[in-house]
């Protein structure tokens, strides 16, 4: 997948409106200089100052003011909608992803793709481009009024305005490798936090808090170096327009007095100068925000360029009846090659190691493709179905049912098609087994906690048993990684209806695989 590209027609139009609104700015900094220059006249020739221009002063500020806000608003808006689409594309390249592939990322950096990156693209569409267009307008626009006011004020700024833009971009390229040193480390640090947190009270335990604190102080410091050197730089571009700045506030007067100007133009002037040093200032950030969006994409485009599973290429979908299910020369984590043929309707043990075993079901319940060799379900590919084929017909039943943290009723109904009711649903789980489960929690509006932290191995097989109820599949996978006896207590109608079943077992580790 590719990365949403920067402008689409609603966020084009989003930086055509900030243009716009910094034209109104530059029109109304006009307004104001002339102002200005009115009144210091009016001050210096002792008559009574003018009403009007004190008007136009005032109103010259309340659209400067109003036309910034509703800038920053647009922007914003632009930020947050090419986030979402971020968002999205990793998220779905994610889903698309082999689950094996997704499982060895580490979860902090999986994390930081959905958290801190989030904020660079947006920083960088939101801030960082409305502000650049912003400063391509309204530098423009403020050396057009010196123009006015007098050209000796223009061409006295502009020698010192053409170098201090010149030296801010490059000095902004320069921050590309300082904000992505700071970021890579930073993401190491919230890596190893996020593996760490969980297992503290266990590493506590190990004897390991202090060389675990240890590496994680040491981490930080070089965090905080690189930090400190990227903040010296954005600091020392701001600090540019400050200076470029004072030296144009000096020439204006210098100039001003040497033309025989009075001083209502040199206030006036001096007060657009005044103006000027804002998008001035806003250049330095600018170039921070563009310098974390270039690593941030940098990481991005990485993630979106992983490949997908080889699967849903036809969308096909399965005769009626039991399935036949045919591995053919499938090639196993361990080296091994399956070679087995599931007859429709049969109640099968396939006894693989625990890794392989792993591998056999993701395969069949389409969360991978086979590297070599052909699955085949009915004479069909399995990479030829369609995904919500594989979903409703391929069931696993074990203790690690997909659960996110919600209530018991979504947990229940994630992945059916079927909305039962309470009054039907309730019913159904007990006699899978989960009455204690519904009494403890408060009923189907009890909350089940993230991957079901707050559940027994016995309660998330039974909600793995009401799923399948539910979606009454033509395939079964019996994930025997619990004991076996826990199926003893189930009803036999929860199973009844089952077409084909493949029981996965465990076996001793190094001993030939089944085939």
């Amino acid at each position: 997948m590719a990365m949403p590209p920067h402008l689409d027609r609603k966020r084009g139009w989003g930086l055509v409106a900030v243009a716009v609104l910094m034209l109104v700015q530059g029109g109304a900094a006009g307004a104001a200089a002339f102002a200005t220059r009115s009144l210091f006249e009016a001050m210096h020739g002792g008559g009574a100052l003018p009403i009007p221009a004190l008007a136009v002063l005032v109103g010259a500020g309340l659209v400067i003011a109003a036309t910034r806000v509703a800038a920053r608003q647009i922007g914003e808006r632009i930020g947050q909608d090419y986030a979402r689409q971020i968002r999205t594309a990793l998220f779905e390249s994610a889903a698309r992803m082999p689950a094996r592939a997704v499982s060895q990322r580490r979860n902090g950096y999986m994390s930081l793709r959905f958290v801190g990156d989030m904020t660079a693209f947006r920083n960088w569409l939101g801030l960082g481009l409305p502000t650049l267009v912003a400063a391509f307008v309204s530098v423009p626009a403020m050396l057009a009024v010196l123009w006015l006011l007098d050209p000796v004020f223009a061409l006295a700024v502009l020698p010192v305005l053409v170098p201090t833009l010149a030296l801010i971009a490059w000095g902004g390229v320069r921050l590309v490798p300082l904000q992505t040193r700071l970021r890579t480390r930073r993401a190491r640090i919230a890596a190893e936090m996020a593996e760490r947190m969980p297992m503290a009270p266990y590493l506590d335990r190990l004897g390991r808090r202090g060389k675990e604190l240890g590496l994680l102080e040491k981490r930080t410091d070089s965090m905080i170096t690189a930090a400190l050197q990227l903040r010296f730089g954005v600091e020392s571009l701001k600090a540019l327009s400050d200076l470029a700045a004072g030296i144009a506030a000096a020439l204006v007067i210098l100039v001003g007095y040497r033309s025989g100007l009075g001083t209502g133009s040199i206030a006036a002037a001096l007060a657009v100068v005044g103006l000027l040093l804002s998008p001035l200032r806003d250049l330095g950030a600018v170039w921070n925000y563009r310098a974390a969006f270039c690593a941030a994409a940098i990481k991005a485009e990485a993630a979106l360029s992983r490949a997908h599973r080889d699967l849903y290429r036809k969308g096909k979908s399965l005769p009626k009846g039991a399935v036949e299910v045919v591995f053919d020369d499938v090639a196993l984590p361990s080296g091994a090659r399956l070679m087995l043929n599931v007859a429709p309707g049969a109640d099968t043990d396939l006894v693989l190691t625990e890794h392989d075993a792993g591998a056999v079901v993701h395969m069949l319940l389409g969360l991978d493709a086979p590297s070599t060799g052909a699955i085949r379900l009915s004479g069909i590919d399995l990479r030829d179905l369609s995904r919500g084929t594989l979903r409703r017909n391929v069931q696993r039943v074990g203790t690690k049912p997909e659960i996110l943290q919600g209530s018991l009723r979504r947990v229940l109904m994630m992945g059916c098609d079927d909305r039962l009711d309470d009054a039907a649903l309730e019913p159904l789980a007990r006699e899978a087994g989960l009455g204690p489960l519904l009494d403890r929690i408060g009923g189907l509006d009890g909350k089940v906690l993230e991957g079901g932290k707050n559940l027994t191995h016995v309660e998330k097989l039974a909600i793995s048993l009401v799923r399948v109820g539910l979606s009454r599949p033509k395939l079964i996978l019996i994930d025997l990684d619990f004991d076996a006896r826990l199926l003893q207590s189930t009803p036999d109608d929860m199973l009844k209806f089952r077409q084909t079943v493949i029981r996965l077992k465990a076996r001793e580790f190094g001993a030939q695989s089944a085939a």
